[in-house]
């Protein structure tokens, strides 16, 4: 079920960020719910424990631990022994202790980048230092803009995060830590830099309006064609689904508010509808009330399991696109046969059904389907008569077509 969870969490990133703007626009406008919750009891007993057990100082070096790996190695563009990354962060922690106090919320931010584009520059062997640079600098920009976006969100004054506050630190950073470890993961999927671009940009070519608006004057068109009494059957079909499924919804949010999460199912329901096709066909049960039934207690299991906007804004963003995600295995794919000119993500999801990556036929495929070689080049390249590179072809999608 799990092993294709990379595009989980690249899509919770993708919802995250959405949300968070979404979130800032509210916030400007004056709706303000996404203070941080400093009287939460959950949060007070970590924060008794750490100190009581003097393990407020493990807790920072786990989060610049986190941090210094998610700079380093993407900067880097590898992974650099782990017992280095720890070195670095404990220098780190000696620096938030000793020095950093002396310092304001600007020099402390300036100190930090530069402390570790000078480690950067001392651990490059391999990568061209202008690349490497580039990549340092976005990352310091974006940096700066979630924390400065974060920090507005949550009514905290750039200041009051290097005061000795526990909870506010844990509070402030369990977010940037989650979404720093989902980046991380992203990246390195995703491979080097160049593809990590080519993956931001796909997705942005997904989202096209005048491709969305051609489609739904198409539809129009043919719904212009129907005969009357379809039209005014699909019209009738459409009132009393729309009927049905604000009913759902606002049963939903009522039993959200009775356990004072009414704005957490907000985010839950936000996160699953903007990613329910990412993962393909949506899941439906077979009648209206079986998914009503279902549905209502799903979300009051989530509502229950969730944690409030005032410790995490990022955990109810998780469990909307996770119930996407799961409830997208209970469909049972109908794959069709490979062509020409298909999504490459369409194509990889398709093919590694029935070949590996490293193999002849996948690269065949590829240069076929994907990058439109012809049979004759195929043939040179890959030392194959055309009737083999014609039978290989086959094969893969006879394949395909067996699958259930």
């Amino acid at each position: 079920m799990f092993k294709d969870y990379h595009k989980y969490l690249s899509t919770s990133l993708k919802v995250y960020l959405f949300v968070l703007v979404c979130v800032f626009i509210m916030k400007v406008v004056g709706m303000d719910y996404f203070g941080l919750d400093m009287s939460n009891s959950t949060i007070k007993n970590i924060d008794s424990f750490l100190n009581k057990y003097y393990l407020l100082n493990v807790w920072y070096l786990i989060s610049y631990y986190i941090y210094t790996m998610v700079i380093i190695d993407i900067s880097l563009n590898r992974k650099i022994n782990k017992l280095v990354c720890l070195f670095i962060s404990c220098i780190s922690l000696l620096n938030l202790i000793f020095i950093k106090p002396h310092m304001n919320s600007l020099q402390i931010t300036i100190f930090d980048f530069a402390y570790l584009y000078i480690i950067i520059l001392i651990l490059n062997k391999f990568d061209n230092k202008w690349k490497m640079f580039k990549r340092y600098i976005c990352l310091v920009i974006l940096n700066i803009m979630f924390q400065a976006v974060s920090l507005f969100v949550r009514n905290v004054g750039s200041n009051e995060i290097y005061i000795e506050n526990s909870i506010l630190w844990i509070l402030i950073n369990l977010d940037y830590i989650i979404l720093s470890i989902i980046s991380y993961k992203v990246y390195f999927m995703k491979g080097d830099n160049e593809k990590w671009v080519d993956h931001i940009s796909s997705s942005l070519k997904k989202i096209n309006l005048k491709k969305l608006l051609k489609k739904l004057q198409k539809n129009y068109h043919n719904f212009k064609q129907l005969p009357k009494v379809e039209r005014l059957s699909i019209i009738i079909y459409i009132i009393l689904s729309l009927i049905w499924n604000t009913l759902s919804l606002i049963i939903i949010l009522i039993v959200a508010q009775l356990n004072h999460t009414f704005i957490e199912c907000i985010f839950i329901l936000t996160s699953f509808w903007l990613s329910k096709r990412t993962f393909g066909k949506p899941f439906h049960l077979s009648s209206m009330a079986q998914c009503f039934v279902i549905s209502n207690l799903t979300y009051y299991a989530l509502n229950r399991i969730t944690t409030p906007l005032g410790i995490s804004i990022l955990v109810p963003i998780l469990l909307g696109v996770g119930l996407s995600y799961v409830t997208s295995k209970f469909v049972k794919k109908a794959y069709k046969p490979l062509y020409k000119g298909m999504p490459e993500e369409l194509f990889e999801e398709t093919i590694l059904k029935v070949v590996d990556k490293d193999s002849i036929k996948y690269k065949v495929c590829y240069d076929f389907y994907i990058t439109k070689e012809s049979d004759v080049s195929l043939s040179f390249k890959y030392n194959y008569s055309v009737a083999g590179i014609r039978k290989i072809k086959d094969r893969i999608n006879n394949k395909i077509k067996e699958l259930k």
